[in-house]
């Protein structure tokens, strides 16, 4: 809501996927602040993109409404500040295809600035329910595809603006989903000074507690200490071994400063692709 400097980029990340019969559908609070007039712009260049408009209890109520709108087999989530890479999404359809008993597909994210310029790559590592638990959520939701058939009316809890990602993941691996995790980065993740995550987690602890009851998650700050050191743990060795740091250090030393915005010309395009092929694991 109210993202109109960084929606575009969302539309035309996905616009510009090479994977036929693509659908994105956007589901916007009833922004006032040229959003809306902006989508209608931009459906009549794009006629994949389906948007509606209206008032909302949250992003977790807007990702209900969206994917009870949503007919495809899976569906993947992009927020409105953030975008795919270049063959991101045919890139999570060929281990859809490859691994039909999967229920989550996620790859790995960079982290880009306000512009999409580059700023590092965050590697994520085959999927941990411990690291998941105790580390926290460190599957990026803007590179996931979920098995739509998975996911409930309410698959997003509106009661959560900064953890409702954390709560789907412990909430499917509880029910028994198969994750698989692909090496390779799939979208941006923008980092600016309007995101929920970029304000203090002492003004979302009520929201943490909840999930904490909800999936039996430590309550005392002395146990939880304990766990987050447990999983710091778990978490660095998974990296270690997927050589998610090595991965990091080639990136920062290619894509250091540079826009990722791929979809802007074909130099941009070139660029990008090579980037992103040298971040994946071998």
């Amino acid at each position: 809501m109210n993202y109109r400097q960084y929606i575009e980029d969302a539309v035309v990340s996905v616009a510009h996927q090479c994977y036929p019969g693509l659908k994105h559908i956007v589901q916007d609070g009833a922004s006032i602040d040229g959003s809306v007039q902006l989508l209608e712009h931009l459906a009549r260049q794009h006629p994949q993109l389906d948007h509606r408009s209206m008032p909302d209890r949250g992003q977790s109520d807007a990702l209900n409404r969206a994917a009870a709108r949503a007919t495809s087999d899976w569906i993947g989530w992009l927020n409105a500040d953030e975008f795919y890479l270049p063959g991101g999404v045919a890139a999570a359809a060929d281990v859809i295809a490859s691994d039909p008993e999967a229920d989550v597909i996620f790859g790995d994210c960079v982290f880009v600035d306000a512009h999409g310029r580059y700023l590092r790559l965050l590697p994520a590592h085959h999927f941990s329910q411990l690291t998941l638990r105790n580390y926290g959520c460190f599957i990026p939701s803007c590179a996931t595809f979920v098995r739509r058939g998975c996911l409930t009316q309410t698959a997003w809890d509106p009661r959560m603006r900064r953890v409702m990602d954390w709560n789907l993941w412990l909430s499917l691996a509880a029910d028994g989903a198969r994750f698989r995790y692909l090496p390779r980065p799939l979208a941006a993740y923008r980092i600016h000074d309007a995101q929920v995550t970029q304000q203090p987690t002492e003004r979302h602890q009520a929201e943490i507690d909840l999930l904490s009851s909800v999936h039996g998650l430590p309550r005392t700050a002395p146990a939880r200490r304990a766990c987050r050191i447990l999983g710091m743990s778990v978490h660095a060795a998974h990296k270690v071994v997927s050589h998610g740091y090595i991965r990091q250090l080639r990136a920062n030393r290619l894509a250091r400063g540079k826009d990722l915005r791929w979809w802007l010309n074909d130099t941009a395009h070139r660029r990008a692709n090579q980037l992103v092929n040298g971040w994946a694991a071998s």
